[in-house]
């Protein structure tokens, strides 16, 4: 028996919480109708203060699951949050895996098939254990890649390539946490996420996964929906612009776009770019205009 944590913090999306669920529990059950060794799955979730009945709703619709809920006041958002779940679950027992999951996405069915393939990839090519990342796409459109993993063009300037499914696993350089599996291995020797307060520290986690020796996986085709719910770069210009300088400082402090959190991130995966990542984020909050100016040819797509 295969035993896997699943970490995921939820704040008000009571349907789909229910439906990433129910489609983790489904990929769960396929992956042991087709496979030898069968997987045990324990559920810890944040519940961040929701005030929509998030944890009543998913105790009463999977009565039979093994759930364990974690209540806070709202102040964790999503990096903390699932740092508050990771840290009971790895209390209870030593896990096999760790399955990472957003409350937003939904597995698809063979989901756990990939990403055990995406390990056993990793390990009968290189000899290594890998963090692995799911391929996301969007609801809407679902030949449209949004999340997984990105590798770096070049290193000095840090330009990221979206990877795309191959058929194949592939190596990167960062995940998204939508669908994140970590090994024993890898928790044993990194621990949870670095302390951000909402965004970043998945990325920052795959970083210090190859640091510390380990390799960084996708998996090999879309294992995973959701949807994009962010403002697009052209969207940030006008809207941003458009703020008052009071209104920019309570935006860039608040933890969902938190300056904070992105420059630390910067510091600790590419920290000869601080000095000028620094200078161009303070440039957005007090001369946004002359920033969009400068950069805009960046975020015409």
């Amino acid at each position: 028996m295969i035993h896997i944590a699943t970490i995921i913090t939820c704040y008000n999306r009571k349907e789909k919480t229910i439906s990433s669920l129910r489609h983790m529990y489904a990929a769960q059950e396929y992956y042991n109708s087709t496979s030898k060794e069968k997987i045990d799955i324990v559920l810890y979730m944040t519940d961040d203060g929701c005030t929509d009945g998030t944890s009543e709703a998913v105790q009463n619709t999977f009565p039979n699951k093994k759930i364990h809920i974690q209540k806070s006041n709202g102040d964790l958002f999503w990096a903390r949050g699932m740092n508050f779940s990771w840290k009971v679950a790895a209390k209870d027992r030593e896990w096999d895996y760790y399955l990472l999951l957003n409350d937003d996405t939904d597995m698809t069915v063979d989901c756990f098939n990939q990403l055990f393939e995406a390990e056993q990839y990793s390990m009968g090519h290189h000899e290594k254990e890998a963090l692995v990342g799911g391929i996301i796409a969007s609801k809407e459109n679902r030949n449209k890649i949004i999340y997984g993993g990105e590798s770096f063009l070049t290193k000095f300037t840090a330009k990221l390539q979206l990877m795309f499914p191959s058929g194949k696993p592939q190596q990167c350089d960062l995940l998204n946490a939508n669908i994140m599996f970590v090994p024993k291995s890898i928790f044993q020797r990194i621990g949870i996420f670095y302390p951000y307060r909402h965004g970043c520290a998945d990325s920052d986690y795959s970083a210090m996964a190859k640091r510390a020796g380990f390799l960084v996986f996708v998996t090999s085709g879309i294992c995973g929906y959701c949807d994009f719910d962010h403002w697009t770069k052209a969207d940030d210009k006008v809207n941003i612009v458009k703020m008052t300088l009071q209104e920019r400082k309570a935006y860039f402090n608040h933890p969902l776009h938190s300056n904070k959190d992105y420059l630390t991130l910067i510091r600790r995966i590419t920290p000869w770019r601080y000095p000028f990542v620094w200078l161009f984020r303070n440039m957005v909050v007090y001369c946004p205009s002359l920033y969009y100016k400068i950069t805009f040819r960046r975020y015409k797509k």
